[in-house]
């Protein structure tokens, strides 16, 4: 029999349900009333045969216990700024969650985690913990230890929560050439000319570290092949950021300082080497740079958000800036770089009000006849 009667000591009656495969019993309960044995054993059985069955007592495991298994079988198989950033994302995870089994874990529990977090995180640092937290979740459910992910249900409320989100702050092409020009008289032509390349292709750091001579295309015009990626104190990464590859056009006089840069070098050779062969290290460069002392007060990122907005100030349109970026969607593009992009009334509208101020005389007149409409 599957589910059995049984007598207590007391006299009390009780039904324990027994769940097997083949002749194994892999899950006993016991109930008070017979129909909710039925139940369980009825549901647990179908699980079974679907394949989803979950052991009650795996579920008995520690959310903590369970996240060190799963940190452990990551390491190798993703990139180590990822494991990384899973660690320090982790550590939001209190002890009193830590401590719980993994099959009492629901979405609402996750839910006044993230309200908690938002007293002093930023949103966008919550859903990134969220991020992080429904892979374990889901790793936990491979592994037959929880029967649902609670994560997948659980959403980040509403707010901004109360860190300040870093500033885009670009160069224009005058500041751009200007800055370029201050490194030229504190470092090596190329320490000078890498800040152009960064600032008119909008790649990143780790990526022009890891730019092979084989990666610069020349037909049918120069572009760059960004493939693969070498954050600093980190191994090469065969993938980039967004995770897919992508081509970056090579404009103006930065085509001429990259493809000069590989004339005689072997395909595998680094474009930006340094002066040993290796990858450069960003902190080292910024410090033969002189860069503090030139960037006039921006972040070496900016070169990234200067490209970006060059690019869209001249009407090159949102999908071509989001493919030479390498972000995974154009809305996160808009929400970068959006206000960057003017349209066509726009653009009638400032300069015609130019012109007007720009007119000598009387100001005063000048504007009176726009409000009366006696200049059309």
């Amino acid at each position: 029999m599957t589910v059995s009667r049984i007598v207590n000591a007391d006299g009390s009656i009780s039904y324990r349900a027994r769940v097997k495969s083949g002749r194994s019993v892999v899950a006993s309960k016991t109930f008070r009333r017979k129909g909710d044995a039925d139940t369980w054993h009825d549901s647990q059985k179908r699980a079974l045969s679907l394949g989803e069955f979950v052991d009650p007592r795996a579920g008995m495991e520690s959310v903590g216990s369970a996240l060190e298994r799963w940190a452990q079988a990551r390491a190798g198989t993703v990139a180590s700024k990822t494991l990384d950033t899973e660690k320090h994302a982790l550590k939001h995870v209190p002890t009193a969650l830590r401590n719980r089994p993994l099959s009492a874990v629901r979405a609402t529990d996750l839910e006044a985690l993230y309200t908690q977090m938002m007293r002093t995180l930023n949103r966008s640092t919550v859903i990134r913990f969220r991020q992080v937290i429904s892979p374990f979740f889901s790793w936990a459910v491979a592994q037959k230890l929880i029967a649902k992910n609670p994560a997948i249900e659980s959403k980040v409320p509403r707010g901004t929560g109360q860190d300040t989100k870093r500033e885009i702050f670009p160069y224009t092409v005058e500041e751009l050439r200007a800055v370029h020009a201050d490194l030229l008289s504190h470092t090596s032509r190329e320490n000078a000319d890498i800040a152009l390349v960064l600032g008119l292709t909008g790649i990143r750091w780790g990526e022009l570290a890891a730019l092979r001579v084989r990666d610069v295309q020349e037909l049918p015009y120069p572009a760059l092949r960004i493939s693969r990626s070498k954050p600093d104190g980190q191994p090469v990464r065969t993938v980039t950021k967004g995770g897919k590859p992508r081509t970056v056009p090579l404009m103006g006089d930065v085509a001429t300082i990259v493809l000069n840069a590989i004339k005689g070098k072997a395909p595998d050779a680094l474009v930006f080497a340094s002066a040993t062969g290796s990858a450069r290290s960003g902190n080292n460069w910024k410090r033969d740079a002189h860069w503090k002392a030139n960037a006039r007060g921006r972040r070496v990122h900016d070169l990234r958000h200067t490209a970006a907005s060059l690019w869209l100030i001249n009407r090159v349109d949102i999908k071509t800036v989001q493919t030479w970026l390498g972000h995974s969607s154009a809305k996160l593009t808009m929400d970068l770089y959006g206000h960057y992009m003017g349209n066509d009334a726009d653009t009638a509208a400032v300069a015609r009000m130019n012109a007007v101020l720009a007119q000598p005389g009387d100001a005063g007149g000048t504007l009176e006849k726009l409000s009366t409409g006696a200049e059309r």
